[in-house]
């Protein structure tokens, strides 16, 4: 019998690492015109339209919940809907799109880093090269090349709720990988972003009694839309789609490609300026992470 092709999930990935990238656009616009947990409900409301319509048609229903399953789902919308979304927009409110894009590459890294005492993986020279080197990489990103920077307070805010919302992809992406049995990747999303949505709206309820709070222009409805729809609904499911199917380290390789889209995007769309040693720094991430998912990067797990 012949193997089903990959081809599909591999291609779905490169449309979501789009998707992605163009979030990190849409997200510092809204980060700018408003509080980050409102414009952090405004997306996931708007996707959960479109989750659930998929799910309930065409995704094959959305499944009833044992207690394992309601577990790893609430787990899934703290961490990949509620924490990651709440840093993610308050890091843009500080730091430009590109410059985030690139701390957020160091993602595959961490995740590898955490599969490895999971998964009791040995690895070989290939694979610590490349963390280090991935390691490196997202340290020039973050004091721009001036490693002083660090202690001198040039490195702020924006930068570290960017590295939070780091890990708690990492975590969301792990956890996805043992939740995501005997579910389909549309009933475990819509869950997931059912309950990230409701956590969300507990302090977006005080930005709303806020009496500085200006109505969005037409821009910030439009950048929700697109997170809501692309960045969220669609890129989301055909994320766990693909983590299911490949698993998390091959998944999140792909996520290299968000900070080539969102620079790019950065660059067209906002006119960002780029600093070479960020430049520097994002391609030694990539490089790291690809050495690290070489081929013989790592050895058969040791048995307990």
């Amino acid at each position: 019998m012949s193997t089903p092709s990959l081809t599909p999930v591999y291609l779905k990935l490169v449309l979501t690492t789009a998707f992605w990238g163009g979030t990190f656009i849409a997200g510092r616009y809204v980060a700018q015109q408003m509080p980050h947990f409102l414009a952090a409900s405004g997306r996931f409301l708007i996707a959960l339209v479109p989750l659930f319509l998929f799910t309930l048609t065409v995704g094959g229903g959305l499944s009833r919940l044992n207690k394992r399953q309601l577990l790893g789902t609430v787990l899934l919308g703290a961490t990949g809907v509620f924490t990651y979304n709440s840093f993610f927009l308050g890091g843009l409110a500080y730091i430009p799109a590109s410059r985030a894009a690139l701390i957020v590459a160091l993602s595959p890294i961490m995740t590898m880093v955490v599969m490895r005492f999971i998964a009791h993986e040995r690895w070989t020279w290939l694979r610590v090269v490349g963390v280090l080197m991935s390691l490196s990489g997202v340290s020039m990103v973050i004091t721009r090349g001036d490693y002083a920077s660090a202690f001198s307070g040039a490195v702020g805010r924006g930068e570290l709720y960017i590295f939070i919302a780091v890990a708690a992809w990492v975590a969301y992406t792990v956890i996805g990988r043992y939740t995501l049995a005997g579910m389909s990747a549309a009933s475990a999303t819509t869950w997931s972003t059912l309950w990230g949505t409701l956590m969300l709206l507990v302090p977006a309820a005080s930005d709303l009694m806020s009496p500085a709070l200006a109505w969005p222009d037409a821009w910030s409805w439009v950048a929700m839309a697109y997170l809501g729809v692309f960045g969220t609904a669609v890129a989301f499911f055909w994320y766990n789609q693909a983590v299911a199917v490949i698993g998390p380290a091959r998944a999140t390789l792909f996520t290299n490609l968000v900070p080539v889209f969102a620079v790019v995007l950065s660059v067209l769309l906002l006119g960002e300026r780029l600093v070479i040693a960020s430049l520097i720094g994002g391609a030694m991430v990539i490089a790291g992470v690809i050495m690290a998912n070489r081929p013989g990067a790592v050895r058969r797990p040791e048995v307990d």
